[in-house]
């Protein structure tokens, strides 16, 4: 990793299969307020959770190959599909190919599961994420007595992605995954395993109220702050802005950038790559 070559003025990447990482964007504005962010979200080629893991690195690495055209200073996987193959050693090349830190999000959902001390998690994600077993492997491997259940979803982050947000579809789904898991397993929380989940998170705490729904975005805020923090990157003068790229649409990225309030100091643009 050549970080000499970076400066703290450079910025901050960040990729997802489509529109689901502006959650994460969001935690790092209000965090980082100084940080240009430049973003990446591959919606032509979304859902990334039903395709193989050959397909998702493939499309991945160019996304990060764009990135580091962009000069980037660091990269956040705001994405659990694509951070479930950063954790998997059969695909830790990632790393090595390219000359930026790439942070995961589901190492800082287990750490706050960690941390908090749950007993029995849940997870709803997409089908390839809760296959590979990776939040669940995790979590055991810190802790073995906490019990991890999956409950695989293979529509609702397409149904997010089409951009109505009200859509009955979204909530019928999120009822059906809900109250599946919950109907099979004593949990108390439920880490939303897919980024385009804490768009809709107020139909999930419809559906269960008593249940509480874990979104990893502040976490992976934190961890790219304190991965900054200890490589002297950190920007703190500047007033930060985000270019948004997509290879898809860019009208679903008006309305989600409204669903979650994301607005200015931070200027934005939005693009196709």
């Amino acid at each position: 990793m050549r970080l000499n070559m970076f400066s703290a003025e450079s910025p901050i990447g960040v990729i997802d299969s489509g529109v689901g990482g502006l959650t994460s964007v969001k935690e790092i504005i209000n965090l980082l307020p100084g940080e240009d962010i430049i973003y990446c979200g591959d919606n032509m080629n979304a859902p990334y959770g039903n395709r193989s893991a050959d397909d998702i690195i493939s499309l991945t690495k160019k996304m990060l190959t764009f990135l580091q055209s962009r000069n980037v200073k660091l990269v956040a996987v705001a994405c659990n599909t694509i951070s479930s193959t950063l954790e998997s050693e059969e695909y830790s090349g990632y790393a090595k190919s390219f000359p930026f830190p790439i942070l995961s999000i589901i190492e800082p959902a287990v750490e706050d599961v960690i941390r908090q001390q749950y007993k029995n998690v849940g997870i709803i994600a997409t089908e390839f994420t809760i296959k590979t077993g990776c939040h669940k492997e995790l979590i055991k491997k810190l802790n073995s007595t906490i019990n991890v259940f999956g409950e695989p979803s293979k529509n609702l982050a397409m149904l997010i992605e089409e951009g109505n947000l009200n859509a009955p579809a979204i909530l019928n789904d999120i009822k059906k995954h809900v109250n599946h898991l919950i109907s099979l397993h004593p949990v108390n929380e439920i880490i939303l395993g897919c980024t385009h989940y804490p768009i809709v998170q107020n139909f999930f705490e419809a559906v269960a109220p008593d249940i509480k729904f874990i979104n990893p975005a502040h976490d992976q805020a934190i961890s790219i702050k304190n991965h900054l923090g200890q490589l002297n990157l950190l920007n703190s003068s500047n007033i930060g802005t985000l270019q948004i790229n997509t290879s898809g649409s860019m009208e679903i990225y008006k309305t989600v950038l409204g669903e979650l309030s994301i607005t200015k100091p931070h200027t934005f643009s939005i693009r196709q790559f």
